[in-house]
């Protein structure tokens, strides 16, 4: 029971792997093919556990070459399929073409565990044989989510993309929401600089119909350790990122939608990144968006929205950007100094020398110091 509880957990390891592209490795060096030969002789014995087999696989993934390849390649048709699976994706090194042969039939074979074809697939995508492109793309309809995401990384973000098709291939990874995050996160960053028909309705639709990210942000300064998790959920926000992409690619045609999604209720990032292109349009309808997120959780957001306020010049907003002037946090004081002394010229010069005053923080200070000697011009 023991060893099967272990192949279960080595399987699932491997499935957090497909997505995942190794470090570079290098062939032994000659000194180490000894080494090399006696893991591959322990490896073929079936007789070892295999909790030992499975770490000699690891340790011939952290190597190429030829004196690497055989013992894996030969594993490709062992009994256990968390071994097989291992076998596969340590093959997976660049230009690896003598492989290519046993990892298609671990791909075509009838009846292959999931997480075996899932690593066979990924390794076919980083070797780069163009000659099995076909059986890569074929893997992208696969209904199991593991092969889909090893195939559209190989076809969308691999060697084996191919400008013909790698848009709709970007597309169909950065909506499949089964895949990996980080893996949809890179595709919807590469659509940022594709000006294609039907990207910008593709970034949209995500925007639409991605689940809610809840990100609860602890009251006061934050200190490193609470914005450990904060940017490990921005980094994997497929939804902020559709949004920062919709910016990039200059999409105002989806302004209805970023003003919606810039006061995502759970959503920090989604928020900023629809607050960035919303500012830098100088969107008049933002005008009461920008307002309401003066009073957002996140610094940055309320920074953003003083910025927006500052370039509509619209002078009913001077009462809710003096308030800030109190804000919590540095970086909205010294960016409230700034949209009040723009907003309000000469009449918030006796305002602004009062709180010069009363400030300690060095970069409000300096915001000050900029702001009354631009008004005294």
């Amino acid at each position: 029971m023991g060893w099967r509880l272990w192949v279960c957990g080595a399987v699932a390891l491997l499935l957090t792997w497909a997505g995942a592209q190794p470090i570079a490795a290098a062939p032994p060096s000659s000194t180490e093919w000894p080494i090399v030969d006696e893991m591959g002789k322990k490896l073929e014995d079936q007789s070892v556990p295999p909790q030992e087999r499975f770490q000699i696989i690891l340790t011939l993934g952290e190597w190429t070459g030829p004196q690497v390849r055989p013992p894996l390649v030969a594993v490709l048709k062992d009994p256990l399929p968390a071994l097989r699976a291992a076998a596969a994706q340590a093959l997976g090194w660049p230009g690896n073409v003598e492989a290519v042969p046993a990892l298609r039939e671990r791909v075509e074979a009838p009846g292959e565990e999931s997480a075996v074809k899932a690593a066979a697939v990924g390794s076919l995508g980083r070797i780069g044989d163009r000659s099995v492109r076909p059986v890569v793309v074929a893997a992208t309809q696969a209904p199991e989510a593991s092969i889909r995401e090893a195939a559209l990384w190989g076809v969308a973000l691999g060697p084996l993309a191919d400008p013909a098709d790698r848009t709709q291939y970007l597309i169909k990874l950065a909506q499949d929401r089964a895949a990996n995050a980080q893996l949809r996160v890179d595709a919807v960053q590469s659509l940022a600089n594709v000006k294609e028909e039907g990207v910008v309705a593709a970034l949209a639709r995500i925007i639409e119909t991605e689940p809610p990210v809840t990100v609860a942000l602890p009251p006061g300064q934050l200190t490193t350790e609470q914005l450990m998790p904060l940017r490990r959920a921005q980094a994997l926000d497929v939804a902020g990122w559709a949004a920062a992409a919709l910016g990039h690619l200059d999409a105002r045609t989806e302004i209805p939608l970023l003003l919606k999604s810039a006061e995502a209720p759970s959503d920090f990032f989604l928020r900023q990144m629809s607050l960035r292109p919303l500012v830098f349009w100088k969107v008049p309808e933002a005008f009461p968006v920008f307002v309401r997120r003066l009073e957002d959780p996140l610094p940055e957001n309320r920074v953003l929205a003083l910025m927006g306020l500052a370039i509509l010049d619209d002078q009913k907003a001077m009462d809710p950007v003096q308030a800030r002037l109190s804000d919590e946090s540095p970086d909205v004081r010294a960016k409230a100094v700034e949209a009040v002394a723009w907003l309000g010229g000469q009449t918030v010069r006796p305002q602004l020398e009062a709180l010069q005053q009363k400030e300690s923080n060095a970069a409000v200070l300096r915001a000050l110091e900029t702001a009354l000697g631009q008004l005294a011009r």
